[in-house]
């Protein structure tokens, strides 16, 4: 498999999206460009295909990772209250219900999807 344009997604502090090209570094700012990229990969909170993982009286922080399936129909997530829930991806409405829910620790800041 060849790519054109090789690029990586990086989150801010601030919680905004960014997106670079590899290895030149430079920054895509065109959102038509960005809207045109397939990722192999999903593991950011932030983007119009995320929206629904926060619930109604989350705050940005609460939630600190995700990671979408290999096959891309699903999110996992993981937040500040240790619950990790999953998500038909993408789920772009605001306030989605989850799939599923389970408590794991006082707080989840990393998750990952496996093949089964």
């Amino acid at each position: 498999c060849k790519f054109s344009v090789v690029t990586s997604k990086v989150s801010t502090g601030s919680y905004k999206r960014q997106v670079y090209e590899v290895p030149s570094g430079k920054q895509l700012v065109d959102q038509a460009v960005i809207d045109r990229i397939t990722w192999a990969t999903w593991t950011s909170v932030l983007g119009d295909e995320v929206i629904g993982i926060w619930s109604r009286h989350a705050e940005k922080a609460d939630v600190n990772c995700a990671c979408v399936s290999h096959s891309g129909i699903n999110l996992v997530t993981g937040d500040d209250f240790g619950m990790v829930k999953l998500f038909d991806f993408p789920c772009p409405e605001k306030f989605v219900r989850t799939c599923f829910c389970m408590v794991t620790t006082i707080s989840t800041v990393n998750i990952s999807s496996c093949y089964s």
